[in-house]
């Protein structure tokens, strides 16, 4: 059965929002992020391209020019999203470790609204005003990077002293073959004690985080619990994460 007119322009519409987050993507990415095939990746990319939206160049497309993306399909929001899910999966009293990842660090103003203790290593985390909340922020303490980043053997010993309930944590790359990695070697070692300390894992991660592998590996798809991402990730990765035993959430954008 052919595809109605409106799944085609809401394809074409995800090919320009993709293409808004990165400046540009071969066609045989594309075609794994949409899960639709070559050949019909190539007539929408040669649609867009007639349109004057984008440009093609030895299968790599990018935009003339950036449209402004509604607030609901930016990155930020994704990460929000990602962050409040993360947070419904944790109960009333529960330790919970949150690394110092951009996306984990969202899922704190969901968990104030709850009676928790969370314990994290991302400075920023200290300027939160708790006033109001029953719970309560630990920061681990270490060297502080620019980017306000808690590294090093003071920031990893707190973790070690701690079995938390739960960690969310984040990364700059995952996949079956490679894991989890980070590309700061001094956090590689906070990351390890997270997931080491910690009874479940949960993994927030957008769909550029799949099959990308940083400098140092923190773990293994086998020690997350619960992977929590975004419609716009390949079904084709996460269909092969669940068949290697990870729970999948999909958030639909």
């Amino acid at each position: 059965m052919k595809n109605s007119y409106q799944e085609i322009k809401n394809r074409r519409q995800k090919i320009i929002n993709l293409l808004n987050h990165q400046k540009n993507i071969s066609l045989d990415e594309l075609s794994q992020k949409l899960n639709v095939s070559i050949m019909t990746v190539r007539r929408d990319c040669s649609n867009l391209a007639n349109q004057g939206k984008i440009l093609q160049e030895k299968g790599v497309i990018s935009l003339v020019k950036p449209e402004e993306v509604p607030f609901t399909d930016s990155v930020s929001y994704i990460k929000q999203r990602l962050g409040e899910e993360a947070a419904t999966h944790i109960e009333k009293h529960n330790w919970v470790f949150i690394n110092s990842s951009t996306t984990a660090f969202e899922a704190i103003p969901y968990l104030l609204k709850k009676d928790v203790n969370i314990l994290t290593n991302n400075g920023y985390a200290g300027n939160i005003d708790i006033r109001a909340s029953n719970s309560q922020i630990i920061l681990s303490g270490g060297t502080v990077t620019r980017k306000m980043i808690m590294s090093g053997d003071l920031a990893v010993e707190p973790f070690l002293k701690i079995f938390a309930d739960w960690a969310i944590i984040g990364c700059a790359g995952l996949s079956l073959e490679r894991g989890i990695s980070t590309p700061f070697m001094e956090e590689a070692k906070v990351n390890k004690a997270i997931i080491k300390q910690s009874r479940k894992l949960i993994v927030v991660a957008d769909y550029s985080k799949f099959n990308q592998f940083s400098n140092f590996v923190i773990g293994q798809a086998s020690d997350i619990d619960l992977l929590i991402t975004d419609s716009f990730t390949p079904r084709d990765t996460v269909e092969g994460l669940i068949k290697a035993g990870v729970q999948v959430i999909q958030i639909q954008l």
